[in-house]
């Protein structure tokens, strides 16, 4: 896609394309205390590929970055879906 001006850039919003072009797994790992959550949350019915929405209890956005309990609750996750999907 090409994009002929900046305002182009901060417009696009490919939301409304979910259906048509997330065709591969996702797997989404947000926090519980996430300001974004409700983003996952509002995306996961509308996949069509295999998905998983996995809700790390008590972190925030940087949690799941630098905390090492909450890291380790996030590759718990990573290792199974990859294996199964890639």
């Amino acid at each position: 896609m090409l994009f002929t001006s900046v305002a182009d850039i901060y417009a696009f919003d490919a939301f409304h394309q979910v259906e048509t072009l997330l065709t591969q797994p996702l797997l989404m790992v947000a926090g519980s205390d996430a300001g974004s959550l409700w983003q996952a949350e509002q995306l996961l019915p509308r996949v069509n590929s295999p998905k998983e929405l996995a809700v790390i209890d008590g972190a925030g956005h940087v949690s799941l970055y630098d905390v090492p309990e909450c890291v380790d609750q996030v590759t718990a996750h990573l290792s199974p879906f990859f294996t199964k999907y890639l």
